[in-house]
Formats: C-alpha cells, sequence, structure tokens
C-alpha cells in the first residue's frame, strides 16, 4: 500500500511576535518540527533585545534557520552562520534564507557542534574564530545524561569563537537551575552570567509527550544517584513552590498531571 508523505508545515512570524522585523517565512519539511514555545521564546530574545546582537553571529543548532534568519534581519547584525548536524534541516535553513531575503547575510554549515564537517566549512569556522560577537542557541535536551550536555557544548566552545565582548544568548528551561549553570560556568574561563532576557510564563512540561517523559525520567535517575536535583513548579499552586524531578514523576503518576515550567533566554557574556 502506499503511504503518504507527511506534508510540508509552514509557519509566519508577524508583527505581533517580531515587530519590524517582520514578516519571517519558515517552510519546514517533512518529518521536522515547527516553531515549539521554547523557539518563540528564543525569537522573542532577538527581537525584544536587538542592541546585544550586532556584528557577526554563530546559532547553534540552528535546524530550518529560523534564529539565523531573525537574527539577520536585525539592522546591526552582519552576517550569521548557522550550524547544525542534520544535512536536511541545513538545506531547508539555505531554502529559508533565500525566502526571507537573507541569503547573502546567512551561511548554514553542516557541523557536529562547532566542528564544521565539509572543509570549506571548516575554512569558514577558522576565519571567524575570536571574531564573533554572539552566540545564539535553542537546544534540546540531551539524552543519556543530566540533560544538560548540549547546553554545557554551547558554553563550552563559544569561548573559542566569541571577541571580547561577545554575548551568548541560550534557552535554559528552568526545572535545571541556577546550580546547574553556575557549576558549568566554574568549569569555563570567560564567561559570565548576566541575566535573564526573555520567559513564558509558567506552561506543562507535558509528560504525555514521549520525549519529555523520557527526559523526566532521566532527571529521576540524576536525582537518585547523588546529582543535582530539579525545579519544577508545582501545579497545585500555579508554581508558587518548586518541586524535584521525582515528586513531579509522582504527582503524574498519581493523578496525571505534568508539572510546570518556563521557556527562557539567559544572556552570558565573554572577556578573555
Amino acid at each position: 500500500m502506499h503511504t503518504r508523505e507527511p506534508p510540508e508545515s509552514h509557519t509566519l512570524l508577524s508583527e505581533r511576535e517580531i515587530g519590524h522585523l517582520a514578516p519571517v517565512s519558515l517552510r519546514h519539511p517533512p518529518g521536522t518540527y515547527g516553531l515549539t514555545p521554547a523557539s518563540m521564546v528564543c525569537v522573542r530574545a532577538l527581537s525584544q533585545n536587538q542592541w546585544l546582537f550586532g556584528g557577526r553571529g554563530i546559532d547553534w543548532g540552528c535546524g530550518t534557520g529560523c534564529l539565523a534568519i531573525v537574527a539577520a534581519k536585525i539592522p546591526g547584525v552582519r552576517s550569521v552562520i548557522g550550524l547544525d548536524l542534520s544535512w536536511s534541516d541545513v538545506e531547508a535553513a539555505k531554502e529559508n534564507a533565500v525566502l526571507n531575503g537573507v541569503a547573502k547575510d546567512t551561511t548554514f554549515l553542516h557541523a557536529d557542534s562547532y566542528r564544521a564537517l565539509t572543509l570549506l566549512g571548516q575554512e569558514a569556522l577558522q576565519r571567524v574564530k575570536g571574531n564573533i560577537d554572539f552566540v545564539v542557541s535553542n537546544p534540546s535536551g540531551s539524552e543519556g545524561d543530566d540533560g544538560f550536555s548540549l547546553r554545557r557544548a554551547v558554553l563550552a566552545g563559544c569561548c573559542e569563537f566569541l571577541r571580547d565582548g561577545g554575548v551568548v544568548g541560550l534557552q535554559i528551561s528552568i526545572q535545571y537551575g541556577r546550580r546547574r549553570i553556575d557549576r558549568t560556568l566554574r568549569e569555563l574561563t570567560g564567561l559570565t552570567y548576566q541575566r535573564v532576557i526573555a520567559t513564558t510564563p509558567w506552561v506543562p512540561f507535558d509528560l504525555r509527550r514521549e520525549d519529555l517523559r523520557g527526559l523526566l525520567d532521566s532527571y529521576v535517575t540524576v536525582e537518585q544517584q547523588g546529582g543535582l536535583t530539579y525545579s519544577f513548579g508545582d501545579p497545585r499552586n500555579e508554581g508558587q513552590t518548586y518541586m524535584s524531578a521525582r515528586s513531579a514523576l509522582d504527582l503524574f503518576n498519581s493523578a496525571g498531571t505534568s508539572p510546570l515550567t518556563k521557556w527562557q533566554v539567559h544572556l552570558f557574556s565573554f572577556c578573555r
């Protein structure tokens, strides 16, 4: 029997979402995600804090190009390099850049973290080492660890590329906690935590989703093994108190209620 491939989806970012940077039109190929709440809080971080982002930038884990394209439309931004491990996402990002009139201001490279996987890509990244003004990133939760390793990779690798005074806008949801951020920074040189520059309200960490349930299971394992605890908002009192991953899982198993989280973009600054 012939099965039809899922259709391509499409997102239009309007003036309501990104102000005078609008419109931004994004095509999402079959099998890829549209814009999640985490993506949208990153878009708002860029559009509402444009004075922080100028010159040359990197979009780490660019996917189909959303953040790189929005950043490239900021008047003070000269160019943005998008990096992604998925070749199909890189190709889609190039097409979206053309669609939005920023192809000459963006470059999309097939890369594993900050390591380009083609010779031309390696040469392009070599040319910008030490001269990048900003890095933006919306990583997913990593599997098989405490969920934070991709964010550690963003912060650790950016130091090779940023100039003095450069900044990082990194999406870190609230359940990871400041202690996990601070522990990461203690292992690095030059990065300083600044503040949260965009946040959502409390929203459910929807444990009906298989991927988020898998993350919570790994969080519980980390806590059981003596790792840092997690901090979810307690839905029984609208997030006014916090609960661990273990407590969040117990509540879901007993009442079917998901804990609460906030998707946030945190700002870091760099000085050699």
